[in-house]
């Protein structure tokens, strides 16, 4: 099952794998990986165990497009590693799951919360709060996945960052680059 949110959500459920929820609005990339505790195992072929999305689902564009580029950076690190795609689950020896959601971030204005709006004022000091870096920026969170079909996932887990530049693809790739390499580091090289 997939959840394509683009409202506020509590967290994300994959299959076997409960990713980290929503925490705050740092710079800095939230990670949260899988600790395996089973023993070591061997793969060679691998299948996408998430359908992709399109704008056929119903899915907004924003979250079409980041699917897409998350199963590129995905494929490119399992083929860097030697791993080899198959068509179905069915055929591989693992599978990858994954998912992806947005939040759009909303602060309150003057109008409806003063004291909100205090809060994050330019005048500010420093240190005292917390002062968004830009307001409207998504906050998005990645949830990865890899391991034995219809079983828990042994290597993978989630990470949440607030995206200042979503429509600049070469920001967008650093990102998911970054992400996607911190929780498949422990993913050996194939067999």
């Amino acid at each position: 099952m997939r959840i394509t949110n683009t409202g506020l959500f509590a967290g994300l459920l994959i299959p076997g794998l409960l990713a980290l929820g929503i925490a705050g609005c740092s710079s800095h990339t939230q990670i949260e990986r899988i600790e395996s505790r089973s023993a070591p195992v061997s793969f060679q072929t691998y299948a996408w165990g998430t359908e992709a999305l399109s704008a056929d689902t119903g899915a907004p564009a924003q979250l079409v497009e980041l699917d897409l580029e998350l199963r590129q950076v995905v494929g490119a690190l399992m083929q860097a590693r030697g791993y080899r795609l198959v068509d179905s689950p069915e055929s591989a020896q693992m599978v990858v799951d994954y998912q992806i959601a947005v939040v759009h971030e909303e602060f309150a204005s003057e109008e409806t919360e003063e004291s909100w709006d205090a809060q994050f004022d330019s005048n500010a000091q420093r240190g005292v709060v917390e002062l968004p870096s830009r307001t409207g920026a998504p906050l998005v969170t990645l949830s990865v996945g890899v391991g034995p079909q219809h079983g828990m996932p042994i290597w993978g887990g989630s990470a949440t960052k607030l995206m200042a530049r979503p429509e600049d693809k070469s920001e967008r790739q650093r990102v998911l680059n970054k992400a996607v390499s911190e929780l498949l580091q422990d993913l050996p090289p194939a067999a």
